[in-house]
């Protein structure tokens, strides 16, 4: 029978009570397991985890090597895929990004958690290394030392790693379902997305997007509903999209040769390619290719900066156009709310709502979405209303608990709604403490 008993919000000390997330880093090669990826970053968080990889990173002065490795420092859990391409290389470096965050895991005695593509399974041909020698050693080298897990497909992966977190971290078998209202309060970003394309905006190649908004608005979701759903439904693309997390340093946004380099790499492509060669060779891949570039946006004494989104921009102004749409650079202009009495400035809000002006004087032929805001408490009542989410939690009302969560945070912050990450944070706590 349902249960009767109401659901209560989380304590406000709770977090500290429970313990932090287990952190867990996911590391593959990028071009051949973009959508496995993804699964496992969905399995992680459903988890209770939560997951590190350079899909979310920003703007960064260090080397992406020693960001890559610092985090794999400060996770518990390192889960490694491995295909048929032994992935990109750090300059100097013989061995790849995969290698050697998986080296460093080992050195640190990290809990390793590692899949490998069935030998029998099927794959495309565009994404096996000609020369299989670097990827069978260290396919080899994996299976001499650790139990490895074998997938076929990116369902039976998914369920591999959720198995393992569950009796590496004792978590309860019943997942949070991939229910979380991440695409609340966004049919604004949609309505631009369709007019854009049916302005013919997005029927080239590249067309640029450009999303902005605070960085706790959980960018890199909204780009996940832009690959699967919203990229088919209005600029009418047809097969896979794979996305590309492009890491840059501030510095480098200043050199066209750096920028075609790190896409290059992060697509498993000739690193020496110039930027004709670069758009032909994905052009001729036949799927689109989903660049997503995060670039942290400083609002210095009320004024937004944005010369790093500019540059960017400017970059693709340079490429050949050709049809139809196969390369979308994703702009993720993030800015960071300042805490404490810095946030009560008056200059902060307006700032803030002046970035989208800024974008748009540099913006150019680029799409410039609405800004990614906070959603609303009637939102969130509205998606648990659900048939979903009411039998995940076998029929207990949830809008109690809902409402208690807005009220402290509005209370403590004096913002309207909450942020869309520390929303889902929330929901993920209730849900699980709900179904348990």
């Amino acid at each position: 029978m349902p249960s009767t008993e109401p659901l209560t919000a989380r304590p406000a000390v709770a977090a500290q009570n429970r313990g932090h997330r287990p952190r867990v880093y996911v590391s593959s090669a990028a071009l051949d397991l973009a959508p496995a990826r993804a699964r496992v970053i969905e399995v992680i968080r459903g988890s209770g985890c939560e997951a590190v990889s350079m899909e979310t990173y920003g703007a960064d002065s260090r080397p992406p090597i020693e960001r890559c490795l610092a985090d794999v420092g400060t996770c518990e859990v390192y889960v490694g895929i491995v295909a048929w391409r032994y992935g990109s290389a750090p300059p100097g470096s013989p061995k790849s990004f995969t290698h050697l965050e998986y080296e460093e895991a080992v050195r640190l005695r990290k809990q390793v958690l590692l899949f490998h593509l069935d030998e029998q399974a099927s794959w495309p041909t565009v994404h096996v290394d000609r020369s299989q020698g670097e990827v069978r050693k260290l396919r080899k080298i994996q299976e001499r030392d650790h139990i490895v897990d074998h997938f076929g497909d990116v369902d039976q992966l998914g369920e591999g790693v959720r198995r393992a977190l569950h009796r590496l971290l004792g978590e309860s078998t019943l997942p949070v379902p991939n229910l979380l209202p991440y695409i609340a309060n966004r049919h604004a970003q949609q309505d631009e997305l369709a007019r854009a394309a049916s302005g013919e905006l997005l029927s080239r190649s590249p067309s640029v997007v450009v999303v902005h908004g605070a960085a706790g608005q959980a960018h890199h979701k909204f780009a996940e509903f832009m690959q699967e759903q919203l990229l088919a439904r209005y600029a009418r693309t047809t097969g896979p999209v794979h996305m590309f997390p492009i890491a840059l340093r501030a510095k480098e946004l200043d050199q066209p040769d750096v920028i075609t380099r790190r896409i290059a790499g992060k697509c498993s492509l000739d690193a020496d390619a110039d930027i004709e060669t670069l758009a032909r060779r994905l052009h001729e891949l036949g799927s689109v290719s989903m660049l997503r570039f995060p670039v942290e946006v400083e609002i210095r004494r009320g004024r937004p900066l944005v010369t790093q989104v500019g540059r960017l921009i400017r970059y693709f102004e340079d490429w050949p156009r050709r049809r139809p749409l196969r390369v979308l650079p994703v702009i993720s202009a993030q800015y960071r709310p300042p805490s404490g009495w810095a946030a009560r400035l008056p200059w902060w809000r307006s700032a803030a709502d002046r970035l989208a002006d800024a974008i748009g004087e540099v913006a150019g032929s680029a799409v410039v979405l609405p800004q990614l805001g906070n959603v609303e408490m009637v939102e969130v009542e509205v998606w648990s209303e659900l048939p979903e989410v009411r039998r995940f939690l076998g029929g207990t009302d949830p809008v109690p608990a809902i409402r208690e969560i807005f009220q402290k945070y509005e209370a403590s912050t004096r913002e309207r709604g909450m942020p869309m990450e520390r929303l889902a944070a929330e929901l993920t706590y209730l849900m699980r403490s709900g179904a348990s």
